[in-house]
């Protein structure tokens, strides 16, 4: 697993568990637009709730985490 990703009232927090490069934050970033358009279109705004439970342990040390904004 590369990653895990949740959609806030602000945007897409992603975290990485190792090192990204600016290059592939601005794709996700993109993606992650195109993403919460999706789901906010279907009403799904928590589709993935089952992986909670991803933010209640701690992250590897390597790990990065980025609020991919949609402004």
């Amino acid at each position: 697993m590369a990653g895990v990703w949740r959609l806030l009232a602000t945007g897409i927090e992603a975290t990485a568990f190792h090192p990204l490069p600016d290059s592939t934050w601005k794709a996700l970033t993109a993606e992650a637009a195109t993403l919460t358009t999706f789901l906010t279109a279907r009403g799904a705004l928590t589709p993935y709730r089952r992986y909670d439970h991803w933010w209640t342990k701690p992250f590897p040390d390597t790990a990065e985490t980025r609020l991919l904004s949609l402004e």
